[in-house]
């Protein structure tokens, strides 16, 4: 290598900016199926939660009309 830049001829730019944009527009696109995918992940965890919380909530309900009773 002898260091200098080489500026590639017209057909070969035209070609790599080619290249280049749909390079882009590919990471574009899966970086918003990985967003849509956390997003889905997110719910998930959130409905978990909610679920785990309700079911908590209930038995916490239970208890205390048992210990009523007594």
């Amino acid at each position: 290598m002898t260091g200098e830049t080489r500026i590639p001829d017209p057909e070969t730019a035209k070609r790599l900016v080619a290249n280049l944009r749909r390079s882009r527009l590919a990471m574009e696109e899966a970086t918003l199926e990985l967003e849509e995918l956390t997003a889905r992940l997110e719910h998930d965890i959130r409905q978990q939660r909610l679920a785990r919380l309700r079911q908590a909530r209930n038995h916490a309900a239970v208890e205390s009309q048992a210990s009523d009773l007594n």
